[in-house]
């Protein structure tokens, strides 16, 4: 059945592979290795905030998405830019506004999210390139992979509101994607689409993640959040949970966080069919 999950890592030494303990380690080994096995050949979908791409630590994040790479997972990366946006537009003196969570993108402001989106990939671009001795990125060469892969429509006029180059997903181009993943390139979707007629619209890192993890038949969607993690009513933390529950959860939160914006992208996924 659809169901979501979302928890993190082991984050102490009591915990599993932060101890220095040998025995330790080897545990933490032997527990993962049937996981490992599992996800080889896998298709998961990253989505990445534009604040997690600013945060001190995405070199970081970076070396942990290089570890799924070697280990055989087959990645999609999709990555969002609302602070770099909204930098630039303040910057520009452009007028940034929203409708129902999405940005009204006219043309002064399309050039805002066309700079942010380009200047954000050949940030990712560049750390995928590193080969840093004692980490992840040791010799790994990973090849990425960005192109016209989103073909994308207008959204048009929403409660009179004329959205202009905002646009949501028309299809994915599964074919040039899994050529990617099948030559072991990791795939990179800035948030940006293009019409049959040439023209580009800014879209959301959160629909073109669910849009292509369904239609590639992904069987993860990752989504790396800048706040807290999830908690439910009593404040515990959500490890996992189904899409009914996450739906009742969306409700008490603030729906331009960032938690709700990973809470409608991952009810969306689960509704498409994608498994966690």
């Amino acid at each position: 059945h659809n169901s979501m999950k979302m928890g993190r890592m082991p984050a102490t030494p009591d915990e599993g592979y932060g101890s220095n303990k040998p025995n330790s380690k080897l545990q933490w080994f032997r527990n993962s290795a049937p996981y490992i096995n599992a996800h080889r050949n896998r298709v998961f979908v990253l989505v990445l905030s534009g604040e997690a791409i600013a945060s001190d630590r995405f070199a970081t994040i970076v070396h942990d998405i290089a570890l799924l790479h070697s280990l055989g997972v087959r990645l999609v990366i999709a990555y969002g830019a609302r602070p770099q946006i909204e930098s630039r537009a303040k910057a520009a003196g452009v007028d940034s506004e929203f409708h129902k969570h999405r940005r009204i993108t006219d043309e002064a402001l399309l050039d805002c999210v066309v700079d942010a989106a380009g200047a954000l990939r050949a940030r990712i671009e560049s750390l995928f390139s590193m080969g840093l001795a004692n980490s992840p990125m040791h010799g790994s060469q990973i090849t990425v992979s960005s192109g016209n892969f989103v073909v994308a429509k207008p959204l048009g006029i929403l409660d009179g509101v004329d959205h202009a180059h905002t646009g949501e997903v028309r299809r994915i181009d599964c074919a040039a994607i899994r050529h990617c993943l099948n030559q072991e390139q990791i795939v990179l979707l800035p948030p940006l689409g293009y019409s049959s007629t040439g023209e580009i619209f800014n879209l959301s890192a959160e629909d073109i993640a669910a849009a292509t993890a369904s239609s590639l038949g992904a069987d993860k969607i990752i989504v790396l959040m800048s706040h807290s993690d999830l908690m439910d009513e009593q404040g515990v933390l959500l490890r996992q949970c189904e899409p009914q529950y996450a739906a009742q959860l969306l409700v008490a939160l603030d729906p331009d966080s960032d938690a709700a914006a990973a809470l409608r992208l991952s009810i969306n996924a689960c509704n498409q069919g994608v498994p966690r």
